[in-house]
Order: structure tokens, then sequence, then C-alpha cells
């Protein structure tokens, strides 16, 4: 036989099948991680297709080595194949990229080398003859540290028969994961479901048990329990002896999901995410496939979970853009665990205070069941909203970062030993330094972005949050050499420090990517807040969604203006859905809530909607919007992005490109192909970006054009010229 083995490397060069032998000693089938020689190294890849052993040349074939074992790599399973052929298609994917997507990390096994006794009579000494007889096999290390067994005798036992020798690997232990965050005001009885939960659950429970593949879109308004709803379903699907899939869009949400579900479901629930190790995300992989879960919690890359039961997919906050791959292949969670929810007769369920314009559109449109939840649990009411203009706030020569409303409220809740949650969408201290005299921005040498200003302790750094780079803040401008260097903007940093001056005292928990690099970080900060060892929990939007505590009375919003001009066509999408779930993070329990919006655009619709929390309104005026400009749900956006040391050499790729779509989509109706043009952030770790934008009605119609321009366009160009292609694109640079 002849295998094709794909060597799984994001290299383009060999995004192809390579043919080996099968040795006949071997068993290989289709899926198995093999050990092949590739070049003048060893490589693992995966047995794609098997075929008969009539080909020309096959006297020339390599052959493979071995296959690894269940405790090195995982094996690709009818159904993961089909998830990676799915990325290939979709997302035009290399074979390299799907499968190291699909698959957990190959773990290299650590192997112990040991023996066997074949001859009793042989050369030993008596006592290592007992030994031996009293087990199996002995391992090298044993008999050197307990008999002082040197490696000549042990190799002279092997050569005259006494000795067997043998390589096992050695199975690791899992390590210990972190406690949860204890939830502890979560009641172990059942609550009762309100009417509007019931008729939801009932709708669900319907379609699992027709075992017909449905997708329903819960449009519930923050605290109106839809988590309940989601436990229940998974309650019932287990009990029909089949198996869930909860997805969150941040890891910092894991914690607190997975300590309801451990609380309902016990050990049966596994958890898959980015801050495992490669180990614990393997140890999981094989738990879930032997079938010792039936519930599995994590962000995107949990959709690939080896679930042979199927029987629910749960998108907790579907709107969410986390659930969109920034790297190849840039798969959407949605559409993946749509295939596989289709594949199994499985239900989807998409959940959110605001859904996405997308799935809105398909519910009405009747593709997709619409369950409404329009009421809190107990018919506790939302958040009562203040926005505040800031334009009037600074007429008035108030400069704080806290408005007179914000800071008045913030007193009130520290007085009544309350919690609030402050949130601001940047991180560092200050967003730019720039010199008054002549002008000049600090900025990255290697990325067209400025600097942002970073403090620890006494020291402070000038860091790019896009490639790393680092510098110390400089006392003179490098351009004039003035000493009139100024911060503006503001980060999370800045608004604890100001925090810790406005209100001496005050405990605060600042969560953002600087402070939970460190591994468990996210869990033993909810769980430090949840016990109220703090009074404000201030962060990023890593804190604006899916959390739920019990004193929190008030919400902040620092500035409301952060993403509401980017030059992005869903900006106002996400700035509505961003202040709206933080909105939701007050008054969930017995206090009532407020929400203090400060902003410089209070009149525009994303701002004032969202203080009403009027899901329906801002629908249609972001709808029409839509169809007026040709943009989704009307539409998907493929982007191709050029990248190239030299900015010549980039354009020039990204025309050569543009040309081929435009011969190949010429003839499709429907489509607009907008020309190269720079990236927002035109240059990126050294590299000049430029892009083109593919709009159309339906992807069927353009696939092949897109797979074929793009595979000829990599095959032409140099090898230090990036191609990359995003279908269904979400964030556009």
């Amino acid at each position: 036989m002849i295998a094709e083995v794909v060597i799984p490397t994001k290299a383009k060069s060999i995004d192809r099948l390579f043919d080996y032998l099968v040795p006949v000693e071997l068993s290989v089938s289709v899926g198995q991680p093999v050990e092949v020689p590739f070049g003048y190294r060893q490589e693992i890849g995966y047995v794609i297709r098997l075929k008969d052993e009539n080909e020309p040349n096959v006297d020339k074939l390599k052959a493979i080595d071995r296959v690894l074992t269940e405790e090195e790599a995982a094996t690709l399973q009818p159904e993961m194949l089909g998830l990676v052929q799915f990325l290939r298609e979709r997302y035009l994917s290399s074979w390299g990229a799907a499968i190291q997507t699909v698959l957990p990390p190959v773990t290299r096994a650590k192997m112990v080398r040991e023996y066997v006794l074949i001859n009793p009579q042989g050369d030993l000494p008596e006592e290592v003859v007992l030994f031996f007889k009293r087990r199996k096999s002995v391992s090298k290390k044993i008999l050197q540290q307990e008999f002082h067994l040197s490696d000549h005798q042990l190799a002279r036992a092997v050569n005259d028969g006494t000795l067997q020798v043998r390589d096992r690997v050695m199975k690791k232990r899992r390590k210990q994961q972190q406690d949860e965050v204890n939830v502890a005001y979560l009641e172990a009885t059942k609550l009762a479901l309100t009417n509007e939960q019931q008729e939801a659950l009932s709708s669900i429970l319907d379609g699992v048990d027709q075992r017909v593949h449905q997708t329903f879109v819960v449009h519930g308004v923050t605290g109106s329990g839809k988590t309940e709803v989601y436990l229940r379903a998974i309650e019932h699907v287990i009990q029909s002896g089949m198996q869930a899939l909860m997805l969150v869009p941040e890891i910092s949400l894991t914690a607190q999901m997975t300590a309801r579900f451990r609380r309902k479901f016990g050990e049966r629930v596994a958890v898959i995410h980015s801050r495992l190790a490669n180990q614990e995300k393997f140890y999981e992989w094989q738990r879930i496939l032997r079938g010792e879960a039936d519930v599995v919690i994590g962000p995107r890359s949990a959709v690939f979970a080896p679930l042979p039961r199927l029987g629910i997919a749960i998108l907790d906050e579907e709107h969410e853009a986390s659930y969109k791959q920034e790297k190849e292949p840039h798969y959407l969670a949605r559409e993946v665990a749509a295939w596989r929810a289709l594949r199994h007769g499985a239900v989807l369920v998409l959940g959110s205070a605001t859904p996405s314009l997308e799935s809105m559109y398909r519910a009405q449109k009747g593709h997709f069941h619409l369950l409404n939840l329009p009421h809190r649990v107990e018919d506790r009411p939302l958040a009562k909203v203040n926005v505040v203009n800031m334009r009037d706030e600074f007429s008035r020569g108030r400069y704080s970062l806290f408005s007179r409303p914000l800071k008045e409220a913030l007193t009130k809740v520290l007085a009544n030993g309350e919690q609030a949650i402050l949130f601001l969408n940047r991180r560092g201290y200050s967003t730019f330094l720039q010199c008054r005299d002549c002008g000049h921005v600090m900025t990255c040498p290697e990325c067209d972005i400025t600097l942002t200003l970073h403090k620890r302790g006494n020291a402070s750094t000038l860091r790019c949050h896009f490639c790393g780079h680092s510098e110390s803040l400089p006392t003179v401008c490098p351009a004039c050499g003035s000493q009139a260097l100024r911060q503006f903007g503001t980060g999370t940093q800045r608004v604890e420090h100001d925090l810790l001056l406005e209100f001496p005292g005050v405990r605060v928990i600042r969560m953002d990517v600087d402070t939970t690099r460190k591994k468990g970080a996210h869990e033993e900060m909810l769980q430090e807040f949840e016990q109220e060892q703090a009074d404000v929990l201030l962060g990023t939007q890593m804190i604006a969604k899916g959390l739920d505590f019990e004193k929190v009375s008030l919400v902040g919003v620092i500035a409301a203006d952060t993403s509401l001009f980017l030059p992005d066509f869903r900006a106002a999408e996400r700035t509505f859905q961003l202040l709206v779930q933080v909105a939701g993070r007050a008054g969930r329990h017995q206090l009532p809530g407020e929400m203090i919006i400060q902003t410089f655009s209070p009149e525009h619709y994303a701002v004032s909607l969202s203080a009403k929390q009027d899901y329906h309104a801002f629908y249609e005026v972001e709808l029409a919007a839509r169809k007026a400009m040709g943009y989704p749900p009307f539409t998907e956006i493929t982007q191709f992005v050029i990248t190239h040391v030299d900015d010549t050499q980039a354009r020039r790729d990204a025309e050569s490109l543009y040309l081929n779509l435009r011969e190949r989509l010429s003839e499709v109706e429907g489509v607009r192909l907008m020309p190269p043009s720079p990236t927002t952030v035109a240059r990126l770790r050294g590299k000049y970006r430029y892009q083109i934008l593919v709009i159309y009605r339906s992807f069927r119609q353009v696939r092949h054009a897109l797979d074929e321009c793009y595979r000829k366009a990599l095959a032409s160009v140099k090898p230090d010229t990036s191609i990359m292609v995003d279908v269904n694109a979400y964030g556009l640079d």
C-alpha cells in the first residue's frame, strides 16, 4: 500500500500530499499520525488516503518509519478529517494549518528503556534474576541504580540472549488544574423557570428530540436567565445519551461558566482553552474522546473537541468578534459549530442580548428560529443608564477621568459596601506621547502605530501593542530636543492610578492583557472580586460580558468612543454591543443597577440606543445602513492581505493578484472588487501591507475563482512575500 501523507506545517511550499510506502509489518489507517523521513530529518505526518501500490517510480518512495502511539498524538477521526476538509474549502486553508487547528498539539512521548528476562540461566547475578522473576520488566534506571549494572554488562546480556530490550512510552501524569471560581451565591436547588424561559427551553428540547439539525437564536436581555436555559437543555441532552458543547467568547468567562456546570454535572465536564499546557490539552482531548466527559466548555478552539455523540452546541454571546480566528485558517466558530451540528443532526443555539446582524437577519428571514427573553429573571429592572457628555464636563473646567456623576455614584457605592465595574477598552497608561513644540509623535520603528506608555513602579516604558517593541520613556523630543513631551489618551493603567488618587483606600483589581498573562490569573482575579476582596473591577472587554456578581450595582464606561470611529463598517455595531453587554453586569440580583456612560458623542445612535438598551431600534437603523452600503448581512467579504519588507514589491504583488481576480470574477454577477490599498496599519513588524477586498452575495459563486487566484499568487510570488486570505472577514484592517 501507499499512504498519502500531509506534513502539518503552515509552509505553503509543501501544502500537498506526499506518497510513502507502508511497510508490511505496519498496520496503518486513514487519519493516523506517522513518523516519516522528510528531507534530512524526521517529521510527523497524517495519513489522508491509502491507495494500491500501482504507481510509477514506486521503488523510489520512502517508507513510513512508525505509527505514533495514542499517548503521543491524536488520530484524525473521520469527523475530524471532515473538519479539515471543511476548513480547506470554506476558508481556503492549507492542509497543515487546518490539521494543527483541528487536533491538539503533538506530545513528544518520553521513552523508558526496559529489559525483559529471556534466559534465567544467562550471565546475570542471582539477585537480579530473582528480581526479574517478580515482575514482567525492569527499567534500565533501576538495574543501574539498584544493582549497579553498567551499560557494557547490559549490552552483553542482550547480545547473548539473556535479556531483551524494549522502549516503552512513559505516561505523563495530568497536571492538577486550578479550581474554578466559587460562585457562592448560586443556589444548589433548581431555580424555577419563568414562562419565557420555559417556552424557549421547550422549543430547544423539541429540536433535540427530533434529531434534525435546527438553529435557534436566543435573544435575551442581560440577566434574563439564558444560562439556566442552557443548563436545562444540556441536562436533557445528557439524559438522552448525547454530549454537549458550550462555547464562551473569552477565557475570563470560562471559570464562572465551568463552576456553574461542574456544580450541576460534576467531573463529566471538560475544559479546553489556550492557557492550558500542551499536555493538559492533550489529556482533555483524550478524556473527551474516551467518553469520560459529557460537556465541553471553552472559547472558540473548543469547537473542535472530539464529541462523537454531539446533541447540542451552544454559543454564548454569539455576536462576539473573538469567535473569529485571527490566524490561518480564519474560521468563524459559529460556522464550524453549524457544520458539526448538521453532521450530527444536533441543535445549534446562538445566545446573546445583542445578536449579530447576520444571525438576527437570518432569524427574521425564517432560516433560524427566534426565541425571545425580553425580561430579567424575577422582573428585575435593567440598569438605569445615564449618558454624560464629556464636552460639557470639559467646558466647565472639569478634566478628571471621572465625571461628576460617575464620581458621585462611585462614592455612594463605596459608602454602601457595594461593588463597581469600570470599563475602558484600551490598556496601558497613555495612548501616545507627543511633542508640544514640533508635533512629533513617538511611533514604533517597525509598525505604523503609536507607542503606548506603560508604567511599572517607577519605571516608564513605551511599547508597541502589535510587535512588542519597547523602549525607555525619553526625557526630550528625539526630533527637536524640546522637553515639551506630553501624554495623550488614557488606558486602564492611568484609570487605576487616578482612581487610587481620587478614592484613597479603594481596593482595585485591574484586568487586562498586561495583568492576566500568568496562568490562572483570570480565575484568581475573578475569585477575589466575587469574594469581595476588592471594591472595583477595572478592565478591558474581557470584563464586559457574561460575568455575574451579586454585589455589583454600578458600571462606569470611561470612554464610549474608543471603538466608535474605527475604520470598520462594524464599528457602530460593536460599540452598541459592548455598551449593552457591560450595562448588563450591574443590578443582576437584589441590588438595583446603574450605568454611567462617558462620551464625546452622546448623539450617535450606537450610544443613545445602547442607553435605552433598545436592540430592535438599533438593528433597524444599522441594517438600513448596511443595505445601502452593500455590506453584510446582505453580502460577504473576503480580504486578501499582501505583505513584503519593500513597499514597491508589496504593491506590485498586490496589483498582480488584483488583475487575476478581476479577470476571473468579471463574469460573476453582483461581485465588487476593491483595488489594492494600504491597510489601516500600513506597516506591521517591518513589512508593508496592502489589502484587496472582494464583496459578493454567494461564496459558492466565487469560491473556485478565489481559490484559483490565491494558489496562483502563492506559486508566483517570491518566498519573502506573504499572502493572507480571510474568507468572511470580520475585522477589516
